[in-house]
């Protein structure tokens, strides 16, 4: 059996959020072979043509797609999967369409409100009004600006943070600093609800039935000032000389009266699974509020595979072997 495997590009100027690509290529590389699999790199950019002219000479068995980006913007991977499909070949992953879905953030949480899953409010500047069911009039209420198409925490640090002011005043300072991220960044950005409490990244992988929720993760936020947002921002995941990559631990440890909480992440994680029809595998962000209810702010469809990432966390405490998961995932396309 013969697997290729489709990244993206980079080049060493790019950021390590970018350059990650490259740990993900090796560590599934060398999972496949050992399964049995014989393995190409394939690079990927917006020149299709010259990833679907090396899929044509190769005609692999199947694809392992770790194509997180292309032209520098993480809201043009569909392109690859789109490629991928046109040339009937099997892939792991998403589909085009639930890749679409889950790419920008604010497509993914209405998607949720539909299927009457727990996603915090969210405005946009082409909205007049807040989106969701919360209560962001609050005068105790803060938001957090995210990029809406960009993932890896993008752009994101304690500046994100803004408390909201009640009142037409208020909501107008948001939507101008909306405004002024999208320009400097070239790229839409919207307000979210920040939700203080705890943080949690829930795993599944597919397997030949229902699927498998690993254990919750939760982020802990050691040593924080309180003056400082709990926040798992772009220093906290990238920057290796920052307060904030040393000071972001993942935990699988927890009381035994977390359990009925724990037991509620998993049950909403599989229901995004079941309800939005994935495969393969993916990542599902949480944040808990003070009152113990979950708020669902993301779902990664092709989330990272390197080993310190969540997902081999994950792995790691279940007990399953990343040669397996490999091997569920690649089962999964070949169906």
């Amino acid at each position: 059996m013969h697997a290729a495997i489709l990244w993206n590009q980079v080049s060493l100027n790019d950021s390590a959020a970018d350059l990650d690509v490259l740990v993900q290529c090796v560590e599934v590389e060398s999972s496949l072979r050992r399964l049995g699999f014989t393995t190409e790199r394939i690079p990927c950019t917006l020149n299709l043509e010259d990833a679907r002219n090396r899929l044509l000479q190769t005609r692999p068995d199947v694809v392992f797609n770790l194509v997180e980006a292309l032209g520098g913007t993480d809201r043009l991977t569909s392109l690859a999967i789109l490629l991928l499909e046109s040339m009937h070949l099997k892939f792991t992953g998403a589909g085009s369409l639930d890749n679409m879905l889950a790419a920008v953030k604010t497509t993914t949480k209405q998607r949720l409100s539909q299927l009457q899953l727990p996603t915090a409010a969210w405005i946009t500047p082409e909205k007049t009004g807040w989106q969701g069911i919360r209560n962001v009039n609050a005068a105790s209420s803060k938001v957090i600006i995210k990029a809406d198409a960009e993932h890896a925490s993008f752009a994101m640090n304690d500046s994100s943070i803004m408390t909201l002011v009640p009142g037409p005043q208020g909501l107008s300072r948001i939507l101008q600093r909306l405004r002024q991220e999208s320009e400097k960044h070239k790229t839409p950005f919207f307000a979210e609800e920040f939700i203080e409490g705890r943080e949690f990244h829930l795993s599944v992988l597919s397997q030949s039935e229902e699927p498998l929720v690993l254990p919750p993760a939760e982020i802990q936020f050691v040593d924080f000032p309180d003056s400082k947002p709990r926040i798992f921002g772009s220093n906290a995941k990238w920057d290796i000389n920052s307060i904030e990559y040393g000071s972001t631990v993942r935990t699988f440890d927890f009381p035994a009266t977390d359990q009925p909480l724990l037991d509620k992440l998993q049950a909403l994680a599989r229901r995004c699974w079941v309800e939005c029809g994935f495969h393969g595998y993916a990542r599902i962000d949480f944040r808990v509020d003070h009152n113990g209810q979950p708020w669902i702010l993301e779902i990664n469809l092709n989330p990272r595979l390197s080993p310190e990432g969540s997902f081999a966390s994950a792995l790691a405490e279940t007990g399953v072997s990343f040669d397996e998961a490999v091997r569920r995932i690649v089962a999964d396309a070949m169906r």
